[in-house]
């Protein structure tokens, strides 16, 4: 059975996925990026789903993908910084691998 959260979760990481291969193909620049990144509801679906994460070990690379999405919103210009853009690749590349263990 697949969790509740499972839809809303899928949805943000692929449009998390999209804005970053739109970043690195040179789409759209880093402040539409940043605008974009940071209007993803993450935070909302954390909260709604938090006790399912203490309970449910089961959903762990949900909140994994959620964890690095959140991350990514509130320190992006940190890691512009300190890493350039090329840092959406690798973030990109963990949230593609996150998405292949969701509900396995």
């Amino acid at each position: 059975m697949v969790h509740p959260m499972h839809e809303s979760v899928v949805d943000v990481a692929q449009q998390a996925v999209a804005l970053m291969d739109d970043l690195l193909r040179f789409r759209i620049d880093l402040s539409e990026y940043s605008v974009k990144l940071r209007a993803l509801d993450v935070d909302s679906i954390m909260v709604a789903h938090e006790k399912d994460f203490k309970v449910d070990a089961t959903l762990v690379y949900y909140l994994d993908a959620l964890m690095l999405l959140s991350s990514l919103q509130h320190e992006l210009d940190f890691q512009v910084a300190e890493y350039g853009v090329n840092v959406a690749l690798e973030d990109m590349r963990n949230l593609q691998e996150l998405m292949k263990k969701f509900s396995k």
